[in-house]
């Protein structure tokens, strides 16, 4: 049902919603049965690694690796994946130290990310969060994946944004990776308007064969990092939470059929 798919979840500009789908598209697809890695290339503070620390406590300090370990060639892509408190859900974490990758460039590092993943131990589901950039760990990234999911918060400064991703996928697209597509494209936090009626309707238009997905505003996706939960546990009754379900649902229309 599953069939091992990459997605890569990118926007260059902040706050649109990058991480909250990684973090809770994730957590719906691990209660689904998906065994599920989140990869994090952000190394901002505020990235899924907080929302979702890894369980490592166990763990030697020296033995704890992260991102950067798997970029530099200083550990395997298993090695730096560590369980999250959602069962299923796994996270391979990252830190400040992340930057250094796009200070050293090292030999390959366009395809290094998808390299590791290729010789990694095979989960159902990849979900690879982008920092808010179109720099070497964004391409890395979305070099790894296949399918792109696109948030965007329903402004149109943050739409015009999305036209400088189209170029970075184009240019991905014919030097690094035939195959990588856009799957979804979400209008974030949206809040009922004529203007953002508009939006929609334009996304729609500039990507035709993607799934279109609107998330609703609610308060509690900016409560649940703080409580390091995913909205399916911290509010499980949330329009948001909704909407991500739907969004699980239509990627993997297996999972519509079986909840029918």
């Amino acid at each position: 049902m599953w069939g091992q798919r990459r997605f890569v979840v990118t926007n260059q500009k902040g706050g649109q919603g990058k991480t909250t789908t990684t973090v809770n598209l994730g957590a719906q697809l691990a209660t689904q049965g998906a065994k599920v890695r989140a990869i994090d290339a952000d190394p901002q503070i505020g990235s899924a690694t907080f929302w979702l620390p890894p369980q490592w406590e166990h763990v030697d300090p020296g033995q704890r690796f992260d991102l950067s370990h798997v970029l530099t060639g200083q550990a395997t892509l298993d090695q730096a994946t560590w369980p999250t408190t959602v069962p299923g859900l796994f996270i391979v974490p990252s830190f400040h130290s992340l930057g250094q990758f796009e200070l050293l460039r090292p030999p390959g590092a366009d395809l290094v990310l998808r390299q590791a993943i290729d010789r990694a131990d095979p989960y159902d589901v990849t979900l690879t969060d982008c920092p808010p950039n179109l720099g070497l760990l964004t391409v890395t990234s979305i070099t790894s994946s296949d399918e792109v999911i696109i948030p965007c918060k329903p402004g149109g400064l943050d739409l015009a944004g999305v036209n400088d991703l189209n170029q970075t996928l184009a240019l991905v697209k014919d030097r690094l990776n035939p195959n990588v597509h856009v799957a979804a494209v979400l209008v974030c936090g949206k809040l009922q308007s004529n203007f953002v009626d508009a939006i929609e309707q334009q996304l729609q238009a500039d990507y035709p064969d993607a799934i279109h997905q609107a998330i609703r505003h609610t308060v509690r996706v900016g409560e649940a990092p703080t409580v390091r939960q995913p909205l399916i546990e911290y509010a499980p009754d949330s329009t948001a939470t909704e909407d991500y379900r739907t969004l699980a649902g239509r990627l993997f229309p297996a999972l519509s059929t079986r909840s029918a």
